[in-house]
C-alpha cells in the first residue's frame, strides 16, 4: 500500500474496510474541562465504523508518573498493542472526531515505537457518518498479534530539556491562544495561566478546516503564518501531551522531522508548585 499523505480518505477506508491487513482503531476521548467527561467508550459501543476496536489513549500511557497519559516503555506499549491485536507490520487507521484532537496522539505513539505504516482517517467519524457510511454496534475485539515496539529515536525531552532549550529551540504551544495568553482559565485545576517564555501560539485547531486536514501548501502556509521556521528543530507542547502529537503530525506530514514533543506540557511546567520561568504576553 502507498500514501502520498499521512491520511486515508473515507472512500480508502469503506473499501480496505475487510482488509487482513488493516487495523482501525476508535482513538476518541473527551476534551479536558468538560464535566462529567464525554464517555466516548459508550458512544463507540453505539456506533462505530466497522470493525474498529476502541482504544483510549490513557490506556496505553504510563499513568503512574503524576502527570497525563505520559509515554510508556517500549515493553509497556508492545504489550498493550500485542494485546489488542495490533502487529506494527500492519496498516493501521486512526480515528478520532475529524478535528485531530486525539487521534495524532496515537499515531505519534505508534511511530514512535516504529509502526511501518499509520495513518488517520480524514475527516474523522464524523465525515464517515455525514456520508452515510455503515456503522457497527458492539465491542469488536481483535486475536491477539505481536508488536515489536522499539523508539526510533529520542522523540520525548524532559522540563529540563526544554528549559535549556529556551532561546535556541523552536518551542510551539498546541492550546487555545486565549490559554497561551492566559486571558482563558486552565481546564485542570491548579495550573498557572500563561506559556513557556519564548513560545509560540499555533493552537491544533489551525490545522483544520470543515472538519478536515489542511491541504499541504495550505498547512505550510498557516505554520509559518504563525512564525514556525520549518526548517529548524522545534518541541511541540501542549496542555498535557496530546494536542502536541497534532502538530508534530501536521508539521510530519510535511517533511519535517526533526521535532520532539515535551510530554509533561502544561500540566506540568504550569504547576504551581513548580519553579518554571512563564509569559503572558
Amino acid at each position: 500500500m502507498t500514501f502520498s499523505t499521512h491520511t486515508v480518505s473515507t472512500q480508502w477506508l469503506a473499501k480496505n474496510l475487510n482488509s487482513p491487513d488493516v487495523v482501525i482503531i476508535d482513538c476518541r476521548k473527551s476534551k479536558p474541562g468538560i464535566t462529567p467527561p464525554v464517555d466516548f467508550h459508550g458512544k463507540y459501543l453505539e456506533a462505530h465504523i466497522p470493525n474498529a476496536i476502541y482504544v483510549e489513549v490513557d490506556s496505553i500511557s504510563d499513568c503512574t508518573t503524576g502527570l497525563p497519559h505520559m509515554m510508556p516503555t517500549a515493553e509497556e506499549f508492545a504489550a498493550s498493542m500485542s494485546r489488542l491485536g495490533v502487529a506494527d507490520t500492519q496498516t493501521i487507521v486512526l480515528y478520532d472526531e475529524g478535528d485531530l484532537f486525539s487521534a495524532p496522539r496515537v499515531w505519534w505513539m505508534l511511530t514512535s515505537f516504529g509502526a511501518k505504516s499509520v495513518r488517520v482517517l480524514d475527516g474523522g467519524l464524523n465525515a464517515w457518518i455525514a456520508e452515510g457510511k455503515p456503522t457497527q454496534s458492539g465491542e469488536h475485539t481483535r486475536v491477539p498479534s505481536t508488536f515489536n515496539a522499539k523508539l526510533v529515536r529520542p522523540v520525548v525531552v524532559s522540563a529540563e530539556q526544554v528549559k535549556d532549550a529556551l532561546g535556541k529551540v523552536q518551542i510551539i504551544d498546541a492550546r487555545s491562544l486565549a490559554r497561551f495568553k492566559a486571558e482563558a482559565p486552565e481546564p485542570r485545576p491548579g495550573l498557572h495561566g500563561g506559556h513557556i517564555p519564548g513560545s509560540l501560539s499555533v493552537p491544533f485547531t489551525e490545522l483544520t478546516q470543515d472538519g478536515h486536514l489542511k491541504s499541504p501548501t495550505e498547512l505550510k502556509a498557516t505554520f509559518e503564518k504563525l512564525g514556525v521556521n520549518l526548517n529548524k528543530p522545534v518541541i511541540t507542547s501542549c496542555g498535557s501531551g496530546v494536542t502536541a502529537a497534532a502538530l508534530a503530525f501536521g508539521l510530519d506530514s510535511l517533511g519535517v522531522k526533526d521535532v520532539q514533543l515535551y510530554d509533561g506540557s502544561w500540566a506540568e511546567w504550569g504547576d504551581v508548585n513548580e519553579d518554571f520561568p512563564i509569559e503572558t504576553h
